[in-house]
């Protein structure tokens, strides 16, 4: 049987506006690359996950794009205006606005295979209209947005919420995401499987399953996998 497949959205299939980051720092004379920006947003995830994994819990905007245009080569001095200049933007569109060719190739596929798809995201109630303006909203049944829901990952209740909406047991899914504190604990504490995405082998020796991008989905569901395997279980 099919898993029932919950998909997270940010960093698994869509990404910041590597063109904006690219811009706003070229203006004040940088000249960085979007794999060197790639680079750093995974590099950010593994940080925010080291830094759960020790008992400390800080995110928001500011702090993300600070430490980013710090990794990413940006003086200090620089840092501050151009943190405005990106807030701005995504206060009138939200910064993750990009889908690589390869997620909607990846979608196609599954969606030909019969797969059941559906998003469970912390986001700011613009999930849906994001999906829409990039024709991504139409793979999936349903749209979790942690902020229309009132629960955000990794609370089991969001996870538990999408579940009863789409008629699925926790046995019969499988969730994907970035965020192993986020997206692997919150399914896990659901009952759900998981598998997390680690694009450069940041996470080597950490437990689980991990796959580079979801682009690697589609021939690891064809496997036939066995969903109570210990190994979707890391966090349970």
């Amino acid at each position: 049987m099919q898993p029932y497949i919950f998909l997270d959205a940010g960093w698994t299939l869509v990404f910041p506006d590597y063109g904006l980051l690219r811009r706003v720092t070229s203006q004040r004379g940088y000249d960085i690359a979007q794999a060197r920006w790639e680079r750093v947003m995974a590099e950010f995830t593994w940080y925010y996950d080291d830094a759960r994994k020790h008992g400390h819990d800080r995110w928001d905007l500011v702090h993300f794009l600070t430490w980013v245009l710090k990794q990413a080569g940006v003086e200090q001095e620089h840092i501050p205006p151009i943190v405005t200049e990106l807030q701005a933007a995504d206060a009138e569109k939200s910064l993750w606005c990009y889908a690589y060719p390869w997620a909607y190739e990846t979608l196609e596929r599954l969606a030909a295979q019969g797969y059941h798809l559906s998003v469970i995201s912390n986001a700011d109630g613009r999930v849906r209209r994001g999906f829409e303006g990039l024709g991504l909203a139409r793979y999936f049944e349903e749209i979790f947005d942690s902020h229309i829901v009132g629960y955000a990952k990794p609370d089991p209740r969001l996870f538990q919420h999408a579940m009863t909406q789409v008629g699925v047991r926790p046995a019969e899914c499988l969730y994907v995401g970035d965020l192993y504190y986020v997206d692997v604990l919150g399914a896990n504490g659901a009952g759900m499987a998981a598998i997390h995405l680690d694009p450069y082998g940041l996470y080597d020796g950490w437990p689980g399953v991990h796959i580079p991008n979801v682009t690697a989905l589609p021939d690891l569901l064809a496997q036939d996998l066995d969903l109570g395997d210990a190994r979707f279980f890391p966090l349970r």
